[in-house]
C-alpha cells in the first residue's frame, strides 16, 4: 500500500500543476482542488496503513449510510442477547437462556455462557474479556486514527492546493495572455475544501468511530460483569442440567 499511496501522491503533485485551459470564473466548485485535497489526503493515509487497516478505513463509511451500518448494530444485537440471557438465567429459565446463546452468532455471548457454565474465577473472567477488548481495539483503532489524521491532512493538502494554484498564478504573470482565473480558483478553493473536509466530514466520522468502539468496549465490559454476577448466583451448572431444570 506504501508504494500505491506514493504513486497516488506523485499524481496529485502533477495534477496541481496540470493545465487547466482557459477557466476564468472562480466559482464555488472546482473539481481541480476538491480531487487535490481528497485524493491526497486519503494517498498520505495509504502510505501509512496497510491493505486491511486502509479497507477498513473505507468501509467505516458504511456507518454513514442508513441501511449499510455494520459495527453499531452488531453491538445493539449483542447487547439484547446478553440481556434476554442475563434475564432469562436470573428467572431460572436456564434452558431458555442457553437456546438463545447456542443460536446467537456472537462469540462473546459464547464466552459468557462457557465461563458460566464452568464457574470461572473473576480473574478468568476478566482476562478472556481482556483479550475481546483489545482484539476489537487491534482491529477498529486504526482505521479509527487513519479518519481522525484525515481530518489534520485535509487543510494541510489544501495548503498544497493553495501553493501550487499561487505558483500558477505568478507563472502566469510573465505570459502575454494572462489567465489568473483558474490559478485564484485553485489557491482559493483548495484552502476551503481542505478546512471543510477536515474539520466537517473526516473529523466528525472519526469521532462517529470513536463513539461507536466505546460502546462495544462497554458491551464486552457489561458482559464481564454479568459473567461474574451470575457464577455468583451459582451459575455453575451442565447444559444438560440447565436444560433439564
Amino acid at each position: 500500500m506504501q508504494i500505491i499511496g506514493l504513486v497516488v501522491l506523485g499524481f496529485v503533485v502533477w495534477f496541481g500543476f496540470k493545465d487547466r485551459g482557459n477557466a476564468q470564473v472562480i466559482s464555488a466548485f472546482d473539481g481541480h482542488a476538491l480531487v487535490m485535497v481528497v485524493v491526497g489526503s486519503f494517498s498520505a493515509v495509504l502510505v501509512g496503513s496497510s491493505r486491511t487497516t486502509a479497507l477498513r478505513t473505507l468501509l467505516c463509511l458504511r456507518e454513514l449510510i442508513p441501511g449499510l451500518q455494520v459495527f453499531g448494530k452488531q453491538t445493539s444485537a449483542m447487547e439484547l442477547e446478553r440481556e434476554q440471557f442475563c434475564t432469562l438465567w436470573r428467572e431460572g429459565r436456564r434452558g431458555q437462556a442457553l437456546s438463545i446463546a447456542e443460536k446467537s452468532r456472537f462469540d462473546p455471548i459464547k464466552q459468557l455462557v462457557d465461563l458460566i457454565l464452568s464457574r470461572a474465577p473473576e480473574a478468568a473472567s476478566s482476562k478472556e474479556f481482556l483479550e475481546l477488548r483489545h482484539e476489537e481495539i487491534s482491529r477498529w483503532q486504526p482505521a479509527i486514527n487513519n479518519w481522525e489524521m484525515l481530518s489534520k491532512l485535509g487543510p494541510a493538502f489544501g495548503m498544497v492546493g493553495t501553493i501550487t494554484g499561487m505558483i500558477q498564478l505568478f507563472r502566469g504573470m510573465s505570459a502575454d495572455n494572462l489567465n489568473i482565473g483558474a490559478a485564484m480558483s485553485l489557491a482559493l478553493l483548495a484552502t476551503l475544501y481542505g478546512v471543510a473536509f477536515g474539520a466537517g466530514i473526516a473529523g466528525p466520522i472519526g469521532h462517529l468511530l470513536n463513539g461507536l468502539l466505546d460502546e462495544r468496549l462497554g458491551f464486552l465490559e457489561r458482559c464481564e460483569k454479568s459473567a461474574n454476577e451470575l457464577i455468583a448466583r451459582g451459575g455453575g451448572v451442565s447444559r444438560a442440567e440447565s436444560r433439564a431444570g
